[in-house]
């Protein structure tokens, strides 16, 4: 599987940037606005304003789709799955 390509994203602030990138990486919304250093309601309206601006182009309401187009905006890295070898 090919790298995807390069998209810009939408212009996400720094605090917005580190909740995404927290919560994507596999932690809780507490556990992500703990390591950004704000409250959980402020997390939470950071990921909301975040989804808000990929709305206007490309679409991400779900964690899954915020991870894809995470990816494709250089945001978060790409991980090709492991190759399985036989036995």
């Amino acid at each position: 599987m090919s790298e995807p390509s390069y998209h810009p994203g939408p212009r996400l602030s720094r605090q917005e940037t580190a909740v995404l990138v927290a919560y994507l990486s596999g932690l809780t919304m507490v556990a992500s606005a703990r390591r950004v250093g704000v409250g959980l309601g402020t997390a939470k309206q950071y990921l909301e304003r975040v989804k808000r601006k990929y709305a206007a182009g490309r679409p991400a309401q779900t964690k899954l789709e915020l991870a894809r187009r995470a990816v494709e905006d250089g945001l978060l890295p790409w991980a090709e799955q492991p190759s399985r070898r036989a036995g």
